[in-house]
């Protein structure tokens, strides 16, 4: 009972200072890490090579969606190139909606939305044990309303996704990871009459468990 009036309550956090974070930290990563790449042979920097084969695997996302916190389910996996690069995709949808206003008595209605694309990464320090990087996920998002009691009247809309995070992954074995991120969805285009972009987009806390094929090294 007490877990869940904690994820009933709303997440009163800054989004411009979760965007800010986030930035910050991505460009201090490019600085400590640019003087180590500047000096690496030419011939290697022009090589492409996959390093490591993807990991991939479910989690749960804890977001806030027209202003309650809301999990989402899915996952994400990637490919690791040159031992920094990464390319893969991710996805994450809601099996509850959260509820919206109506102007019906009669009935209740909720918003579901989910959302899945490419993810494009960089890994800012890879060990043994831990490694840290950050993501952009470009995705195509579906919302749609539901009613109780069901009617006809509900619509369904697309819409574009930009989602950048940061991560670190701790190993647990071999071929298992246990990862961890902070987000912020950006949503954009949306056009639902009943719920904003911005009650849409916001920051978000995902866990996952990954499993690996590979090492390709």
């Amino acid at each position: 009972m007490k877990f869940m009036s904690l994820i009933n309550k709303p997440l009163y956090i800054n989004p411009k200072t979760i965007l800010l974070l986030i930035i910050a930290l991505v460009l201090n990563f490019y600085k400590l890490n640019a003087q180590e790449i500047s000096v690496q042979d030419s011939t290697k920097r022009s090589r492409i090579k996959m390093t490591s084969l993807a990991f991939g695997g479910t989690g749960v996302l804890i977001s806030n969606v027209n202003g309650k916190s809301t999990i989402m389910t899915g996952g994400r996996g990637s490919a690791t190139f040159n031992n920094c690069y990464t390319f893969g995709g991710a996805g994450w949808g809601m099996p509850n909606g959260v509820e919206i206003e109506s102007s019906n008595t009669d009935t209740f209605e909720f918003f579901k939305f989910g959302y899945g694309g490419l993810e494009f990464g960089y890994i800012f320090y890879a060990g043994e044990k831990f490694s840290f990087g950050s993501n952009l996920l470009v995705a195509c998002g579906v919302g749609f309303k539901e009613t109780v009691p069901k009617s006809t009247d509900g619509d369904f809309n697309i819409f574009p996704v930009f989602e950048p995070s940061l991560y670190s992954q701790i190993s647990l074995g071999k071929l298992v990871h246990l990862d961890i991120g902070i987000t912020y969805r950006f949503v954009t285009g949306a056009n639902f009459s009943y719920i904003s972009n911005q009650k849409i987009s916001g920051p978000s806390f995902y866990i996952a468990f990954l499993l690996g094929s590979c090492s390709c090294n």
